[in-house]
């Protein structure tokens, strides 16, 4: 009887949202959230709140259709005196959605590569410092002009810092236990272009493409590899910190939290901002805080989920593409 009336609900949820752009929070009691999620996303909400917010939504284009900055000073308040969960969202949000398409949902995260501070035979992949030199260089360019003075690192590979340039920051795998946090240090403004795209467009890889099958391709075919990397002209630079406790800093200057943080498309989602993730597959509705943004994350209902550092997140990250559409938290007038 509970199962059957929890389908009847689900059902009745994912139609209303379809036909509506805001509909009540009441529906979300019925959804089948998982409570780690919302602890962290309550955790992450209330920095957010507390930090940025406010800031970005004032000066964001959408401003005020997503609330004004009076209620959600309200709402953030709350946010440090109230008990947090389902019942809060319920009492002080209403749901707006801003588009009836679906949408791709992938995810990000920390890579680990081995580096060195010395060139090597083995190491002899350059990891770089931005310099305004690059700026309208294309990876070619960049590879074989760089300069030694802008050199932070070296790798022994480059397909996997092709991938590290791809999630935007990681981890450096120094030997003998050593790690240094390699963060995203700016890129050269080039146009993201998928290399899975490309290889699917000419029929090199024969089934799913995704992180994996695109790595395991590459290797297996070194002398395509430059010409398929080049295909990306996007270069991304580094810095390097020692502390490599914490987590990376999204786009909003603020540490990922993951599960919790999600990239999108700024031009349509104030960083900060609260959001539910409706995976079609599944019916689960993933409570989230926009907090970093992507070269390929573009359009109303596109999204990247930050899963973590290590290799279970790297499984989940490389397997993950769902099906989505996304709603704003707004708070009720």
């Amino acid at each position: 009887m509970i199962l059957n009336v929890l389908i009847l609900s689900l059902i009745f949820f994912y139609k209303d949202v379809q036909s509506k752009s805001s509909i009540d929070t009441s529906e979300l009691v019925k959804s089948n959230f998982i409570e780690k999620d919302i602890s962290k996303f309550f955790k992450l909400f209330k920095n957010v709140c507390e930090k940025k917010l406010l800031e970005n939504l004032e000066k964001h284009p959408s401003y005020p259709k997503l609330g004004t900055k009076y209620y959600w000073k309200i709402t953030c308040e709350k946010l440090k005196t109230e008990k947090l969960n389902y019942s809060f969202l319920l009492q002080n949000f209403r749901v707006k959605k801003l588009s009836n398409k679906e949408g791709i949902l992938t995810g990000y995260y920390e890579p680990e590569i081995n580096v060195s501070f010395k060139k090597t035979k083995k190491f002899n992949v350059p990891i770089l410092r931005y310099n305004k030199y690059y700026a309208k260089l294309d990876r070619r360019k960049i590879e074989s002009s760089f300069k030694m003075q802008d050199v932070l690192l070296w790798t022994d590979s480059k397909i996997e810092l092709f991938f590290l340039q791809i999630q935007g920051s990681g981890i450096g795998s120094l030997g003998g236990g050593g790690k240094i946090k390699i963060n995203y240090g700016g890129n050269n403004k080039k146009k993201y272009s998928s290399i899975g795209k490309f290889l699917k467009k000419k029929n090199l890889i024969n089934g799913e493409i995704n992180l994996f099958t695109i790595k395991k391709f590459l290797y297996e075919n070194p002398k395509l590899t430059d010409d398929i990397l080049n295909h990306n002209q996007r270069y991304i630079f580094f810095s390097i910190d020692k502390n490599t406790e914490k987590s990376s800093v999204g786009s909003i200057g603020l540490r990922l939290i993951p599960s919790a943080s999600v990239a999108i498309d700024k031009q349509y989602y104030p960083l900060g901002i609260p959001l539910i993730l409706h995976r079609v597959s599944d019916n689960k509705l993933i409570p989230v805080i926009s907090m970093d943004t992507g070269s390929a994350i573009i359009g109303r209902n596109r999204a990247d989920l930050f899963t973590g550092r290590g290799i279970e997140a790297e499984k989940i990250a490389g397997e993950l593409k769902e099906k989505l559409f996304i709603y704003v938290l707004v708070p009720k007038d």
